[in-house]
């Protein structure tokens, strides 16, 4: 087994990263071990998938993926199943973090990153002095509130304004640079007593489709007061018949059920804008009362 007792790791639910752990082994034995939770008590699910990305001597990427099927939170010690190797790279979940626009830079370009998944990111480029090659390794550095995060990513495709890559290694410090982006992805995203009467709930991974007189977006986060949508199809509109309450259609794919809810903007930044839910009516009740379903079923609140 790779994981080493001493030897600090981040793992992530397998189908939702939101939900991760930081860990120090205590003991390993064949497909078991023991180890201290550092951080992350409260997102262990007993039985349940994690992944740990580690690099092994000659520089490959690994995905161990490991189950805990005992926790003490009196001691924060937890037991661990080792599941096995991923044999194939998978899909991982894709986390739009463009708002909180977190530098990063390569001896080439300069950007924020657009997105970011366990498995690598995607770069928007702001800066771009020379070329830069497809499937050949560059050394890039990031920060994240202040800490540089220093590591070598893989472009695997490469546009006019985009960088998508591949991490690469070290795997300890890509892996840490994705939790820390998580981490900041919630605080943003979560109640603040001194910022919001309401608690906002992060929806953006259920990819649910808001059609507004402003344009066609992805809802981003909900609560009681209204919801954020990322327009991805801006429509041409007179701004001043949005002075006014107007209908907004919400759609639920996993669901396919549509909603039509009433609302009034509060503001508009760039491509996102921020709604108010006019009237609680059975429709906005039914949303919510969706959403939330759905967000229990996937361990995302």
């Amino acid at each position: 087994m790779d994981l080493k007792v001493g030897e600090t790791y981040i793992a992530y639910r397998s189908d939702n990263p939101l939900r991760n752990l930081k860990f120090t082994v205590l003991r390993e034995e064949d497909l078991f071990f023991d180890a201290k939770i550092v951080e992350g008590l409260s997102a262990i699910d007993l039985w349940k998938a994690y992944t740990v990305r580690l690099v092994n001597h000659k520089g490959e990427q690994k995905y161990l993926e490991i189950s805990p099927y005992y926790v003490n939170e009196e001691d924060r010690t937890a037991k661990f199943l080792v599941l096995g190797y991923l044999l194939e790279r998978r899909k991982f979940v894709r986390f739009n973090v463009e708002d909180l626009n977190i530098p990063i830079e390569g001896e080439n370009f300069k950007g924020i990153v657009e997105n970011v998944s366990l498995g690598g990111l995607k770069i928007k480029l702001l800066e771009k002095k020379g070329k830069i090659e497809e499937g050949e390794p560059i050394f890039v550095k990031s920060f994240v509130e202040g800490n540089e995060y220093s590591f070598i990513i893989t472009p695997v495709k490469v546009g006019k304004d985009f960088i998508s890559a591949k991490f690469e290694k070290p795997a300890k410090v890509t892996s840490e640079f994705f939790y820390q982006c998580l981490k900041l992805l919630e605080r943003e995203t979560s109640p603040v007593s001194e910022k919001r009467k309401f608690r906002r709930f992060y929806v953006e991974p259920l990819k649910i489709i808001v059609d507004t007189p402003l344009g066609l977006g992805i809802m981003r986060d909900i609560s009681l007061g209204g919801i954020r949508v990322r327009l991805k199809k801006p429509y041409e509109v007179d701004e001043e018949i949005l002075t006014k309450p107007f209908e907004v259609s919400c759609f639920l794919p996993s669901k396919n059920e549509e909603y039509i809810i009433t609302c009034r903007l509060v503001n508009k930044s760039g491509n996102q804008i921020h709604l108010k839910i006019e009237h609680w009516d059975a429709d906005a009740l039914r949303l919510i009362s969706h959403i939330l379903d759905l967000l229990v079923e996937n361990k995302k609140v």
